[in-house]
C-alpha cells in the first residue's frame, strides 16, 4: 500500500535540503507582517512581499499606484523598522504585476458583415419616407456589401 501523501509544510520543515528555504519563507512572512503593521491599513492591504538583502528592504505591491504611495511612506517605514533591523539603509519598491508593453495595442477584430445584413438594411431603406435617411441607409447597405 502506498504511503500517505505528506503536506508541503511537513516536507519543508523536515527535509534537510528544504529546511533553509522554509526558514527563509518564515522570515519573509514575519517581515511582511511587520511592514504591514508599520504602514496605514489602506496601504498594508497592497503589500505583497518583503525581504531584506544586506541593508536594503525590498517591497512588492500589487499595482503601480501603491508602489508610488509606498515610496512616499518609505522614510517613516524605514525609521519604524530600524528598531528591529538597525542595518537598514534604504527601501526599494516594485510591482509584481507585469505591465502591458507600451506602444502596442491589442488587435481589435474587424466587424464582419454579410450580404444578408446589407439586404435587410436596403429593405429598411425602401420603407423610409425621409429622403436623407433613405440615402444614408442605402449608402450603409452598399458599404456592407463591399466588405
Amino acid at each position: 500500500m502506498p504511503a500517505k501523501p505528506r503536506r508541503i509544510t511537513q516536507l519543508l520543515q523536515h527535509d534537510s535540503g528544504l529546511k533553509p528555504l522554509y526558514s527563509e519563507i518564515q522570515r519573509q512572512r514575519q517581515l511582511l507582517a511587520l511592514v504591514r503593521k508599520s504602514v496605514p491599513p489602506s496601504l498594508a492591504a497592497h503589500c505583497c512581499g518583503a525581504r531584506i538583502d544586506g541593508s536594503v528592504l525590498y517591497l512588492v505591491t500589487d499595482t503601480p499606484v501603491w508602489v508610488s504611495k509606498l515610496r512616499f511612506q518609505a522614510p517613516a517605514l524605514l525609521s519604524a523598522l530600524r528598531t528591529r533591523h538597525p542595518a537598514l539603509a534604504s527601501i526599494k519598491v516594485r510591482c509584481d504585476r507585469p505591465q502591458r508593453p507600451t506602444g502596442r495595442r491589442r488587435a481589435v477584430p474587424r466587424a464582419r458583415h454579410s450580404n444578408q445584413a446589407a439586404e435587410r438594411v436596403s429593405a429598411s431603406a425602401d420603407g423610409i419616407s425621409n429622403p436623407e435617411l433613405r440615402l444614408a441607409l442605402l449608402r450603409l447597405a452598399r458599404a456592407l456589401r463591399e466588405e
